[in-house]
């Protein structure tokens, strides 16, 4: 089957990538930055909690802003602010002014987040799965060029900070090309009000899809944001292998993701995800018994591949059992989404800080197994859940 795709479309592929560059370029640069602005693993760990609550709060607001202005309008300035944010963070002198520098890659961050999806939608209303999982490989291309890119520009010796303008850069003439297009209709009733939240959060069905993208997030973040420094603490110092490992997670998952675009047709959507948790649980418990590089790469890999259909497919099921305001639910799984993504580096760190790093990667298996009964529970009772 022939994709219909547009010039928006090429857009929000863009705009995902930039989204991936503001989310993984902090880990791949995390040792560096660590020995100009020195912190703690919890600290660290903390950085990405902040990014994620900012994008958190903007996701909460974006179903009320979207009544103000339009969608082209909120997405085009959310990257801009991504490009403001990288600016402001290469010239951090100390903790404090990352922090600071971080809110406004995160207001940015948390625009893309809550539109970019629901474009999608509007841009695709029939087979929207498959679009979904198609655009959606495009985040994980992101970390891929920006893991390979910025790996190797710190590896030649470039600093850190003059990666973050490179980056900046980047988001910025994302940012001017979305001005350039033209949006279409939204499918959807875009009158957005505490009723509709209200109604999507009484749900049964929505906590389920809400509890297993939170997982699902926090998984990829595990790997995404620990993964480098893993690599560095336990296995080489060289910065390229590092980012090699991240690297390695994110072609893996863009692959995933093309790889369930494809199985869609031919299988459900419900059998794709479960299929993956269960590899993941047993690529969990191995990765922190690795005590090699290749090892190493070899289980990233295949965990890519495990996590990679989470995000996208549990949007697209939900989408297809709850007859809702699409761009309402989708801000607010993606705020479970991004709860997970932020709060599980900063448990990792904590772990981290009393035991070690390798410690803390038992909350991989962990959040699969848990998945894996939500997946259950949700395929067992879909017919009792949604009528």
């Amino acid at each position: 089957m022939k994709y219909n795709t547009t010039t928006l479309d090429i857009a929000t592929w863009s705009g995902l990538i930039i989204f991936a560059t503001s989310s993984v370029i902090i880990p791949i640069c995390l040792p560096e930055i660590r020995k100009s602005i020195p912190a703690t693993f919890s600290e660290s760990g903390t950085i990405e909690t902040i990014r994620n609550f900012v994008v958190l709060i903007i996701l909460l607001l974006a179903g009320f802003l979207v009544q103000l202005w339009s969608k082209k309008r909120f997405i085009a300035q959310g990257q801009f602010l991504i490009a403001l944010g990288l600016l402001m963070i290469s010239f951090s002198q100390s903790y404090l002014m990352l922090v600071s520098s971080i809110l406004v890659m995160g207001v940015g961050g948390g625009l893309s987040e809550a539109f970019l999806n629901p474009i999608i939608v509007d841009i695709h209303p029939v087979n929207t799965g498959r679009y979904l999982n198609l655009s959606n490989a495009f985040y994980p291309i992101g970390i891929i060029a920006s893991a390979f890119i910025f790996g190797e520009l710190l590896t030649m010796g470039y600093s850190w900070r003059t990666v973050f303008r490179i980056a900046s850069i980047f988001a910025l003439l994302v940012a001017i090309f979305f001005n350039l297009l033209n949006f279409p209709r939204s499918t959807n009733n875009e009158v957005s009000s505490w009723h509709t939240y209200k109604l999507i959060l009484k749900m049964r069905g929505f906590w389920l899809f809400a509890v297993a993208i939170f997982l699902g997030g926090g998984i990829e973040s595990a790997l995404t944001f620990w993964g480098r420094s893993y690599v560095q603490e336990y296995l080489s110092d060289i910065p390229r292998a590092g980012a090699i490992a991240i690297m390695l997670f994110a072609v893996s998952m863009a692959v995933g993701r093309l790889l369930t675009e494809y199985l869609s047709l031919k299988l459900s959507l419900k059998n794709i995800l479960l299929s993956s948790t269960l590899l993941g649980i047993g690529i969990g418990f191995l990765l922190p018994l690795t005590t090699t590089l290749m090892e190493f790469y070899s289980l990233i890999m295949l965990a890519g591949l495990a996590t990679a259909c989470f995000w996208p497919t549990i949007l697209a099921e939900a989408n297809s059992c709850l007859k809702v305001n699409t761009t309402i639910l989708f801000i607010l799984l993606a705020c479970t989404g991004v709860i997970g993504f932020g709060i599980t580096p900063m448990i990792m760190g904590l772990i981290g800080d009393s035991f070690n790093l390798r410690t803390s990667f038992i909350l991989v298996p962990i959040f699969f197994i848990a998945l894996l009964f939500i997946l259950i529970i949700e395929k067992r009772f879909t017919k009792k859940i949604f009528i």
